[in-house]
């Protein structure tokens, strides 16, 4: 066996040792040297410049390198935006080439349809009035409708990227986003902003088309378009439009660990277990005996705990000694940084309850292997 010995202050120390059945040799003498002072500091910019940076990057962002994409951050804890930032965000936007060429396709379009907004006419005259609606439409949208109303509530513009957990989990999280969004405080709060924002600008936008004349049915229906609108968006957002946009943070192209259903855990347990009485239920304590890997990472060490609730059922000898012990387990978890991870007792979800194991000789204690229960994302890898 290899030997660590560990105190606080002092550097790891390591021995081997033989261990013989029938003997208890003594250890060697063992000497802890001093650990070597070390000074830790931490160099961040300030919150302000840390923005500019981070901004900087997204305006590089763009749908197959062409169409801007600059409202996602890839970064969980992105730095809050000033208000002169949510309009620098908003202006190079607006001044983009693929916008303005976009309201101009727009507006050809509707020319060549002319379906609506009729009263333009046709010719040049027609199409610069259209491209002109068209512009100032996403101008307002763009300004008003976001960019004023943001820095008003102090509310962040960009979509938070989650890019980990269950399909269904992040499904949820994108349609949620639609109703609320991050504060320059760093929680989330419902989305007054957008709500307000996009229904003063559709207000503004009314007399230039025809819509109907009853204000509260078409607050309505710009609340319900404003809704969908911004679910639809996240949702791409989510799943689709991360493979598709170019100068994205390498560390999101990283796959977190995934610790998979049945995979085997080995461990010991720490209790002496000759002491158990018939159909004693308690908690009970293991540690791992051999490391736990997912996705070709550690993500558990050897000598990580274990704990969970064990029933024992024992059998005694006529000296009234543990013979062997049957044990039926509930609640067994791995603990991995704030991740708990449930374990059972057979490779199969439909397995018995019953618990297999040895003894470590002249121990008390057992070796037994259990499996993981379920597929489990690792928040960290290890």
């Amino acid at each position: 066996y290899t030997l660590t010995i560990t105190a606080a202050g002092f550097t790891d120390e390591k021995t081997n040792v033989s261990a013989v059945s029938g003997e208890n040799p003594p250890l060697p003498p063992v000497v802890l040297q001093i650990a070597p002072a070390i000074s830790k500091v931490d160099v961040s910019l300030p919150p302000h410049e840390l923005a500019v940076q981070q901004v900087h990057a997204e305006e590089k962002q763009r749908l197959l390198g062409i169409i801007p994409n600059f409202y996602v951050t890839y970064d969980p804890n992105a730095a809050p935006l000033t208000a002169a930032q949510k309009f620098q965000l908003g202006l190079r936007t607006l001044i983009d080439p693929e916008v303005i060429l976009g309201n101009a396709a727009g507006a050809g379009i509707e020319q060549w349809r002319n379906t609506t907004d009729r009263q333009f006419g046709q010719g040049m005259e027609g199409y610069g009035k259209r491209f002109g609606v068209d512009y100032a439409a996403s101008v307002t949208h763009v300004l008003i409708g976001h960019t004023l109303t943001q820095s008003v509530f102090h509310q962040d513009p960009r979509y938070f990227y989650k890019g980990t957990g269950s399909f269904r989990s992040r499904f949820l999280y994108a349609i949620g986003t639609a109703f609320v969004a991050k504060g320059d405080n760093g929680h989330w709060q419902p989305d007054y902003s957008d709500m307000l924002g996009g229904l003063a600008a559709r207000e503004i936008l009314s007399p230039l088309h025809s819509t109907t004349s009853r204000p509260g049915l078409r607050a309505f229906h710009g609340f319900l378009l404003g809704f969908s609108g911004r679910a639809s968006s996240h949702l791409m957002q989510e799943f689709i439009y991360r493979w598709l946009t170019t100068h994205v943070p390498k560390t999101v192209a990283r796959p977190r660990p995934v610790l998979r259903d049945g995979t085997p855990v080995s461990l010991f347990s720490v209790e002496d277990l000759r002491s158990a009485t018939t159909e004693t239920a308690k908690p009970v304590t293991f540690v791992l005996s051999k490391d736990v890997e997912a996705g070709g990472v550690i993500a558990a060490k050897a000598g990580s705990k274990v704990v969970g609730q064990l029933t024992y059922t024992a059998a005694q000898s006529a000296a009234g000694a543990v013979d062997s012990v049957h044990l039926s387990l509930e609640n067994v978890h791995l603990k991995i940084g704030e991740t708990d991870i449930p374990l059972r007792s057979t490779s199969q979800k439909a397995g018995a309850g019953v618990v297999e194991y040895h003894w470590l000789e002249d121990t008390g204690r057992i070796a037994l292997v259990l499996y993981v229960a379920r597929d489990v994302t690792l928040a960290q890898a290890r």
